[in-house]
């Protein structure tokens, strides 16, 4: 039957609405709308007392209510439906991740977008200032060409063909660093853009790669639209940028997680950047693996995936071991004469037998290094992956320290000017100035423990007085265009020393680096989470990798200090042997039976109290595990208090489920989400959730 022959008032939608219940929700099709409902269309419904967004997920002829009391919809987007990949991929997620369809679907829509009253300034052109438009006039302005060498060419074809044959392939691009990764899928989407329909996706974890990388973009691609979707950009922005994207109008995207879920007609390729970055997990809200999902996004469209790194996640490495993906190796360094730095790993114990300084963690070695770098007028980096002033500030007449009263966790010592201090906790935010005297026993002698980036930068600032130092770290880059504005000092060699965090390593392509010094890593050998060797491995990689990247650089090197030389990451750092590195904990895991070779999910509870969240992720574990269709070789734990248990005043607990067979899992889960449901509601104020393939336990 045509939609002309129905009656309107017949005609049901059952409409996706972000809402903690898993159901869809029926309204009837107005009767002035003069086009027929379809699948993936945004919508504005009445749902109890207010107005909100919805997308419509099915057409139907009839319903179980009654039509009288059925609401109607009230206005469609002027838009054209979401892609079907991307519905599909959102329905795909909510089962994966157990959580209601609304909540995966809505958030990805820009919040303009989820704004009726927004629908109309939409539509009109944004009016850009003059600085706007001859920045990007100038933007558009083709650079000139860099030829690949053969290992790069060889892998372009490659992927080319991939393209011509409009079939799924899933490839990791592993090469060293410096070995022009980005270059080679550059060239690749090159050929793919010539066709003034397609659309390409690049993905990057951090915003803080974005800039760079769109700058490389716009030169490699002049003349071509492209927009970059992440949580830096303002909301009007965002939402222009998803509709050029939706309607075909840009044919690049560019983005962190949340472009994954960008609507695209004509997707033709996606690159997942440094794929083994942590950041490509979602943490809050639906726990989704955005490297995960573009796989099955490609696979969805029978387009190719590039999933790059130097150092790759074992699951990927894995998955390109077993033939699930193909492997393509960049084993040279593009740039001419670039020669890769010369790793040390440096005993601070034979160090400390020798009689040598050690000063504010960093030893008398690396500061006659720096001293010499600076002479030369090459730059150095020194990385600490700590943040603040000190870890924490500490009474040593009475032992108390700067707890967090919301969070099982110190509060870090902030250096906000000379006279001013903050104690900060970086999980909750809790934010509070330093006490004059000890709250336990009135010592007026408080002393800083430990060391974040600031306490290193003011020392160096001392030893070297005559050098420039920049501190690159979360603190630093808060505002809007701070961080580009850092990078772009070094990259035009106004800094003699950069002290940073891991922002610092992460895909920048620093010409004049030849020295990069790095501080206090062992503490990640001792972590309880069991990845904690990769990505302390992958950190160092990474960081390593910023040295000898030019000629400019010349003889580069990297000084790694630690109580551990003989620590497996820093075994295979000495070599940079990534796949020895990778060979080795695949042959733990697989003797203990740990992920890739099992599969895993977290169900958390919290509640103010501990007891409360353990009992009731007890309770739901019993009925479980009785449950007849409960899987044979599917794991329930424990359940067990977090290792960080407290977070903003809420308690934490945890109980771990393991299967082998994914299957299995996906079943064990869904019957835990069953018997969750029900434990919840027996226990006021326990919240809970379950976390699919989680990255920490």
């Amino acid at each position: 039957m045509s939609f002309e022959d129905k009656s309107p008032e017949k005609i049901i939608v059952q409409v996706a609405i972000d809402s903690p219940l898993n159901q869809l929700f029926d309204y009837a099709w107005h009767e002035d709308f003069a086009t027929a409902p379809q699948k993936g269309q945004i919508v504005q419904v009445s749902f109890g007392r207010q107005e909100c967004i919805g997308v419509v997920m099915q057409v139907l002829d009839k319903t179980d209510y009654d039509l009288e009391k059925i609401k109607k919809v009230q206005a469609i987007a002027p838009l054209q439906p979401i892609s079907s990949d991307v519905m599909a991929m959102a329905e795909f997620a909510a089962i994966y991740y157990q959580r209601p369809i609304g909540e995966v679907l809505i958030p990805s829509i820009p919040k303009m977008w989820r704004q009726k009253n927004k629908w109309e300034l939409l539509g009109k052109e944004k009016r850009l200032s003059k600085t706007s438009a001859a920045t990007k006039n100038t933007k558009a302005q083709p650079g000139n060409e860099i030829s690949l060498n053969e290992e790069q060419l060889f892998i372009v074809e490659k992927l080319w063909n991939q393209s011509i044959s409009k079939k799924f392939s899933c490839n990791l691009l592993q090469g060293i660093t410096g070995s022009g990764k980005t270059l080679t899928y550059l060239r690749w989407l090159k050929k793919i853009l010539d066709d003034d329909e397609s659309q390409v996706m690049i993905m990057v974890p951090e915003i803080n790669l974005t800039p760079q990388l769109e700058s490389s973009v716009e030169q490699a691609f002049p003349g071509k639209k492209l927009v970059v979707m992440h949580s830096g950009i303002t909301d009007r922005t965002r939402a222009d940028n998803w509709e050029k994207a939706h309607s075909g109008k840009a044919q690049i995207i560019l983005g962190t997680r949340m472009a994954v879920a960008t609507s695209a007609p004509n997707l033709k390729a996606i690159v997942v950047d440094e794929e083994h970055d942590l950041s490509y997990k979602q943490q809050e809200g639906v726990r989704y693996s955005a490297r995960d999902l573009a796989v099955w996004r490609g696979k969805k469209l029978n387009i190719p995936v590039v999933l790059a790194s130097a150092t790759p996640s074992l699951e990927t490495w894995f998955h390109a071991q077993e033939k699930r993906y193909e492997i393509l190796s960049l084993k040279e360094r593009a740039a001419k004469n670039a020669k890769p730095p010369l790793i040390q790993i440096l005993d601070l114990k034979q160090e400390q037998k020798a009689g040598k300084k050690n000063e504010h963690g960093i030893s008398e070695y690396l500061l006659n290094e720096l001293q010499k770098n600076i002479e030369q007028g090459r730059q150095s980096i020194i990385y600490i992956n700590r943040r603040g002033y000190s870890p924490v500030l500490n009474c040593q007449a009475c032992g108390w320290l700067s707890d967090c009263v919301k969070c099982s966790a110190h509060m870090v010592l902030h250096k906000i000017t000379e006279q001013k201090k903050n104690l900060c906790c970086h999980h909750c935010g809790v934010m509070r100035p330093v006490q004059k005297v000890c709250p336990d026993c009135g010592n007026t002698d408080l002393s800083p423990l430990g060391k974040g980036t600031q306490k290193i930068e003011e020392f160096l600032s001392e030893r070297f007085p005559k050098a420039k130092i920049l501190r690159i770290d979360a603190d630093t880059t808060r505002t809007k265009g701070s961080a580009e504005s850092l990078f772009s000092e070094i990259h035009d060699g106004d800094a003699d020393i950069i002290v940073g965090t891991q922002m610092i390593a992460k895909g920048h392509d620093y010409q004049s680096v030849s020295l990069v010094g790095v501080i206090d890593a062992d503490a990640s050998l001792f972590s309880q989470d069991f990845r904690a060797s990769e990505r302390l491995f992958a950190q160092l990689m990474q960081v390593a990798g910023r040295a000898g990247r030019s000629e400019e650089a010349g003889e580069s090197k990297v000084i790694i200090q630690t109580n551990y030389p003989e620590a497996s990451p820093y075994k295979y750092l000495r070599h940079a042997d990534v796949d020895g590195f990778l060979e080795e904990i695949k042959n733990e895991r697989q003797l203990v039976g740990l992920p890739p070779f099992s599969y895993q999910a977290l169900v958390h509870g919290e509640h103010k109290t501990l007891v409360q969240a353990i009992d009731m992720l007890k309770d739901a574990s019993q009925l479980a595990k009785s449950d007849k269709i409960w899987p044979a070789n599917a794991m329930l734990s424990d359940v067990i208090p977090r290792a960080m248990v407290r977070i903003a005043g809420k308690e934490r607990a945890q109980m771990l489920v393991e299967s082998e067979s994914r299957q299995d899992l996906q079943k064990s889960i869904e019957i835990l989400q069953h018997y969750l449901t029900e434990a919840h509601t027996k226990r006021k104020g326990v919240g809970w959730y379950i976390e699919r393939d989680p990255i920490s336990i």
